[in-house]
Parts: C-alpha cells; structure tokens; sequence
C-alpha cells in the first residue's frame, strides 16, 4: 500500500494537485490523535488516510478543496461539539487543529510538440516550479523520448481531438513547438478560434517560428477572422532575443520569457 509521500509524488507528477491535511494538536476528546493525516484531491476526494472520519473530516475535505482552489495553506481549529460558532455537530467535546498543506499547485504550461527543445525545456520548467504537460500526436516518439526519460504528465492522439478535449485552465501558459509551421499554424488557428477567443483566460500564448514565417501565418489569421489585436498579444517569434541557435539555448531563452511573463502578471 502507497503511503502519502508516495501519493503526492504520483498526483503532483501526473499534473494533480493535491492537499495534505494533518492534526497538529487535539484538546479533550477528539477521534483521531495528533499526526493523523489524510491526501484529498483538487475535486475534494479522499484519496488516503483519515483524520477521524465523522462529520469533522467531511468539513475538512470541503475545506482542503478551498485550500487547492486558492493555493494557500491554512491552519484551523474545528471545535467537535454539537451547537455553537464553529461547531461540527459531533458529541466529543473536544477540539481539533488541521493544518492544510497544498502540493501540486504550480502553474500549468501546456507544450504542443515533444521534440527536442521541448526535451531541453521540461527540467528547466519542472526545477522553476511550472508543471508541463506535452502533447504530441507521435505515441511512439512520446514513450521514447519524454515518458521514458520525464516524469510529466502527456496527452496523444491527432492534435484537433486534443484541443477539443483540453479544459485549459485559467492563468495557465501555452507553447506551440511541433514538428511543423503548418501544424503549428493549425493548432494555434483552433485555438483562437474555438478555445482562447479573447486570450484572457491564460496568461502566456506563445508560437515558435522566424519572423518571416510568423508574419505569414498571422497575415492568414487575420483573412479567416482572427483579430490584429489578437495575433499582437501572442508571443511569436517566441523566447527572450538572446540570438539563440542549439535546442539548449533556445528552450532557456523560452523559459526566459515564461518567467518574466510569471513574474509580470505577480506584482
């Protein structure tokens, strides 16, 4: 059986963050003992553990989905008494302090491409504290090259099915980088079009690609309705201008940017 350390590193890897939830300090009688520790998804699941059970961890569940949806730890006291401010309805009589803890949390940056900046970027990524996810149509080439060497999370499958089936959250970051300009151009089309009309809900779109080329897949945007000042707020050409040449130099110089658009949008 897994125990919670093995849990997180299993969730946090596969892009899930979770909450762990421990009893700190027990006054009087309570139904667990100080140490007692339960994991709850980011829907408010139990997925280990328990602090007791009864009426106390039923608040708690709810509470640690809070604590996910905000990103903030807390420690609370929950008094197990049946009436009165703050009371759990329980007949203990005593009291409990959780302390929520939150694991998982960083902030999603979705990579269409497993290629080989994309190979060069993921460790960059996952030390700054971002969480990558790569799509790629290429299940084989995916295994090899990212599953077989990256503990992150993957989604395959033709590139459309994906975008269909993607529930982008908000203030995640975006980079487009496959192994072509047209399906490159293609999945950024679909995307404008059918999932990011304003770009307000991420923080960071971005398109790997020369200026030369970039100008004329924006100038075949805007013929198909795509705003000039849509295309103005994606970043393309992508990466901070430090005349990058190798995988290596580019994947920093696209870290780069993502850390300054981060740093930016948290001031």
């Amino acid at each position: 059986m897994k125990n919670f350390f093995e849990l997180i590193h299993q969730e946090v890897s596969a892009g899930n963050p979770v909450s762990l939830v421990s009893v700190v300090a027990v006054e009087g009688s309570a139904p667990q003992r100080v140490g007692a520790k339960m994991l709850v998804s980011s829907s408010g699941k139990l997925l280990w553990g328990t602090i007791g059970g009864g009426t106390v961890e039923s608040l708690a569940l709810k509470q640690a989905k809070i604590q996910l949806e905000t990103n903030t730890p807390l420690l609370k006291s929950f008094d197990l008494i049946e009436s009165g401010e703050d009371a759990t309805g329980m007949l203990c009589g005593g009291e409990m302090q959780l302390f929520f803890d939150v694991f998982g949390t960083s902030t999603k940056v979705y990579i269409f491409g497993a290629g080989h900046i994309t190979q060069q970027i993921l460790p960059l990524l996952m030390k700054l504290g971002f969480t990558p996810i790569v799509l790629d149509d290429r299940e084989e080439y995916l295994k090899e090259n990212i599953l077989s060497r990256f503990n992150v999370a993957t989604q395959t499958g033709a590139f459309t099915e994906l975008i269909d089936l993607l529930n982008i959250e908000e203030d995640s970051f975006i980079v487009i980088m496959t192994y072509s300009h047209e399906m490159d151009e293609q999945i950024l089309f679909q995307l404008l079009s059918q999932k990011l009309p304003d770009l307000s809900i991420v923080k960071y779109l971005g398109m790997i690609g020369s200026k030369r080329k970039v100008k004329e897949i924006f100038s075949r945007m805007e013929s198909k309705g795509i705003s000039r000042e849509i295309l103005n707020s994606i970043h393309s050409p992508i990466g901070v201008p430090i005349k990058s040449q190798t995988p290596e130099e580019i994947a920093i110089s696209i870290a780069a940017e993502l850390i300054s658009v981060r740093n930016k949008e948290e001031k």
